[in-house]
């Protein structure tokens, strides 16, 4: 037997042996932690999420690496970020990823404010689609001087913290009674699959280093009900 035929019938034996491998010795499931789910005195379910700063944020490593992070600008005012976390559940365990994708300007949001979409995926359970008008511009932007090497959130700008510890991000419903919020719950996967309802993103800042760099985290809480 040459050699050429007997390499090519060590392959297909190889794949033969990795195609009954998958069938035979299912690949094991993802790490399901249990969900920490509380139902109002109306009914729904609400569940809170949470991300540190700049801890969670998923970047090249360094709280300021541009690596993992996309900054658009078209030079009219108008910006697109995109940030990616670790998510973590009510009891602060990491269970998934999330991402976070702000804009302003053009035909995103208004002049000074902006909207933000976020996609929270939970391997064990499903994913689950965000989107709201934000309060304020909260999309990145490259610190001066940096040549646009360093891109901070308005989270990350200790100055910005002077005022209060707790500012809550999600804009408020335009209605006369003042409840609800304009953050929604638009469409999910899996476990979350047919729920609507609402959210509110909220930043909270915890201590100030030596530096003069805020910790705090994001906290996203979520209110859902099923399908009529």
């Amino acid at each position: 037997m040459s050699l050429k035929r007997l390499f090519l019938l060590g392959c297909m034996g190889g794949l033969l042996v990795v195609g009954s491998a998958t069938i035979f010795w299912p690949f094991p499931a993802p790490l399901r932690y249990p969900s920490l789910i509380t139902v109002p005195p109306d009914g729904g379910r609400q569940e809170e999420f949470s991300m540190r700063w700049p801890e969670d944020r998923l970047t090249g490593g360094k709280a300021g690496n541009a690596a993992g992070l996309a900054v658009l600008e078209d030079g009219m005012g108008g910006r697109v970020s995109a940030e990616l976390f670790r998510l973590r559940d009510g009891a602060d365990r990491v269970i998934g990823v999330a991402s976070r994708l702000s804009g302003v300007g053009g035909a995103i949001a208004d002049p000074g404010h902006s909207a933000s979409n976020w996609l929270l995926v939970i391997p064990s359970r499903g994913a689950i689609f965000l989107t709201q008008t934000d309060a304020f511009d909260t999309t990145v932007r490259a610190l001066p001087g940096t040549d646009g090497g360093v891109f901070l959130s308005p989270a990350q700008n200790g100055p910005w913290w002077r005022e209060a510890r707790v500012v809550q991000v999600t804009a408020a419903a335009p209605s006369t009674t003042g409840s609800g919020t304009q953050g929604k719950v638009l469409r999910g996967t899996r476990e979350f699959a047919g729920l609507s309802g609402s959210f509110t993103e909220t930043w909270q800042l915890d201590s100030v280093t030596q530096d003069g760099l805020p910790r705090g985290r994001i906290a996203l809480s979520t209110f859902t009900v099923g399908a009529p």
